[in-house]
């Protein structure tokens, strides 16, 4: 992974924090699916286990990331991640 590019529909959006911006942007990054537990993304992002739950379940509850099977995946605002 080179990096994230965090979406300006995630950028512009007041009810998120710069970490449920990371995270979103780092669900997103996985163009088939992030199917990764919650501690991959703690270890990932360097953030504590209980924050990576906690920043998740408020995406999902926001409707920033979503599931299909077992696998998330980044809703709207973050669609067009990686293609500018």
């Amino acid at each position: 992974m080179n990096g994230l590019w965090i979406p300006a529909d995630l950028l512009i959006r007041d009810d998120l924090s710069h970490t449920e911006r990371m995270v979103a942007a780092f669900v997103g990054s996985f163009k088939q699916g992030f199917y990764g537990s919650n501690e991959f993304v703690a270890r990932s992002l360097h953030i504590e286990k209980r924050t990576a739950d906690r920043v998740l379940a408020s995406l999902a509850q926001k409707g920033v990331i979503g599931w299909r099977g077992n696998t998330r995946f980044c809703a709207e605002p973050c669609s067009f991640v990686g293609t500018h």
